[in-house]
C-alpha cells in the first residue's frame, strides 16, 4: 500500500495541468486558478481534520513561520502555472521537478551539508537535462522541435518555481515547527496560500468568479485531486515506506504531466524532450538515494578492511 500511495500521490500532482489549463482557457488568471485550488482544498482539509477531532490551535510563532513558508509555496505554484502559458506543461513539470537538487545545494550552502561526488553528478545531470529541454522543447503553441521557438521566459518561470519550492522545503526543515501534524501543516499552507492568491488576483484586477458548472467541476477536481488527495497519500506513503522511497517514486509526477500534455493537449514530443526528462529524473533519484549509496560504499570498504590480513 505504501508504494501504491506514493505512486498515486505523484501521479495526482502530475495532473495539475489537466485541470488548470482548461480553467485558464476559460479566461481565469493563474492567480485566480490557484485561489480556487487552495481555497477549496482548505475547506475540504478543514472538514476532514474536524472529523478526526484534531486541534487547530498552534502557537503564534508557528503561525508566523507557516505564513512565510506558505508565501514561498504560493509563489512556486503561481510561477509553475504561469509557465504553462509559455512552455508545454510536461516540460514545465519536468523542470520544476528538479527542486530536490536545488534543496541539496541550499542545504550545502547554508546548513553545512557535505558536498559529495553524488551531488556533483546530480547537478551535472540536471544541467544537462535543462539544456536538452531548453533546446528541444518549443514554446507553447510553437512548432515541434524548433529550438529557436523556446521561450526563455517560460524556462525562467519554471526554474524559479523550482527554486521557490526548494526554499519552501528547506524552510520546513529550518523552521522546526512543534506540535503540528503533516496534515495540519498542509491545511495552514493551503489556507495562507489561498489568502496570498486572493490578494494577488484582487490587486492585479484579474479575480474572476466561477461562471459555469464546468468551471466549478474543474476547480473541485483540481483542489481535491492535486492538493488534498495528493498530500494525504504522500503522508500515508511516507509513514509506510519512508521518505526516500516515496521521493524516488515521485518521478511519476513529471511523467504523468508529459503523458497528459501529449494525449490531452497535443503537446509536441521529441527525443531531446525524452532525454531531458530522463536526465533530470536520474539526477533527482541520485540525490534521493545518495545517503544509501554512500552507506553501502562505506560498508563495502569496511568489509574489505576486515578481510585484509
Amino acid at each position: 500500500m505504501g508504494f501504491f500511495y506514493s505512486l498515486f500521490s505523484s501521479a495526482a500532482f502530475g495532473l495539475i495541468p489537466l485541470f488548470s489549463l482548461p480553467l485558464m482557457a476559460q479566461g481565469l488568471s493563474p492567480a485566480t486558478v490557484l485561489f480556487y485550488r487552495f481555497f477549496i482544498a482548505t475547506i475540504v482539509l478543514g472538514l476532514f481534520l474536524l472529523l478526526r477531532g484534531e486541534c487547530f490551535y498552534t502557537s503564534g510563532r508557528n503561525l508566523l513561520k507557516l505564513a512565510g513558508m506558505s508565501l514561498m509555496y504560493a509563489l512556486a505554484a503561481l510561477l509553475f502555472i504561469e509557465a504553462f502559458e509559455h512552455l508545454p506543461s510536461g516540460v514545465v513539470a519536468t523542470l520544476q521537478f528538479s527542486y530536490p537538487v536545488m534543496v541539496m545545494l541550499i542545504m550545502i550552502a547554508f546548513f553545512h551539508e557535505r558536498f559529495s561526488w553524488i551531488t556533483a553528478v546530480a547537478v551535472v545531470l540536471a544541467i544537462g537535462g535543462v539544456y536538452l529541454l531548453s533546446n528541444g522543447a518549443p514554446a507553447a503553441g510553437g512548432p515541434a522541435g524548433n529550438a529557436a521557438s523556446i521561450s526563455a521566459l517560460g524556462l525562467m518561470l519554471a526554474l524559479t518555481s523550482a527554486v521557490c519550492n526548494a526554499i519552501y522545503i528547506t524552510s520546513i526543515y529550518a523552521a522546526r515547527l512543534t506540535n503540528i501534524t503533516g496534515l495540519m501543516l498542509t491545511f495552514y499552507v493551503m489556507a495562507f496560500g489561498a489568502l496570498c492568491s486572493l490578494v494577488n488576483s484582487l490587486a492585479s484586477g484579474s479575480f474572476q468568479l466561477l461562471s459555469s458548472w464546468k468551471e466549478l467541476a474543474l476547480a473541485l477536481l483540481l483542489a481535491v485531486i492535486t492538493a488534498v488527495l495528493s498530500n494525504f497519500t504522500l503522508i500515508l506513503a511516507v509513514q509506510r515506506i519512508g521518505s526516500t522511497l516515496t521521493s524516488v517514486l515521485g518521478v511519476l509526477e513529471p511523467v504523468t504531466a508529459v503523458i497528459v500534455g501529449i494525449l490531452v493537449f497535443n503537446e509536441p514530443f521529441s527525443l531531446a524532450l525524452l532525454l531531458g526528462i530522463v536526465l533530470i529524473a536520474a539526477s533527482v533519484v541520485l540525490i534521493m538515494l545518495g545517503g544509501h549509496i554512500q552507506l553501502m560504499r562505506a560498508k563495502r570498504q569496511a568489509a574489505k578492511q576486515d578481510m585484509t590480513p
